[in-house]
């Protein structure tokens, strides 16, 4: 039984982080996520904000993600 417990507790978390991506992607634009920094840093300047940061294999606009969701949310 404990591996069963443990083997059900790692699908949990799994569950559980897939829902997070899912509703970050949902609140999230995807066309925010660029191939380059260069990309990222000029759409930063139509959000009113400065920089680039690395987000997996792409980058987003702004300096950080705090950065990014306060551009976006002042922005609708």
């Amino acid at each position: 039984m404990p591996v069963a417990r443990s083997a059900l507790r790692a699908l949990a978390a799994a569950a559980l982080m897939l829902a997070a991506g899912a509703a970050w992607a949902q609140t999230h634009s995807s066309s925010d996520m660029f191939a380059t920094r260069a990309a990222a840093e000029k759409r930063a300047q139509q959000l009113k904000c400065s920089g680039a940061f690395a987000m997996g294999d792409h980058w987003m606009p702004c300096q950080d993600l705090n950065s990014y969701e306060k551009a976006v949310s002042t922005k609708k």
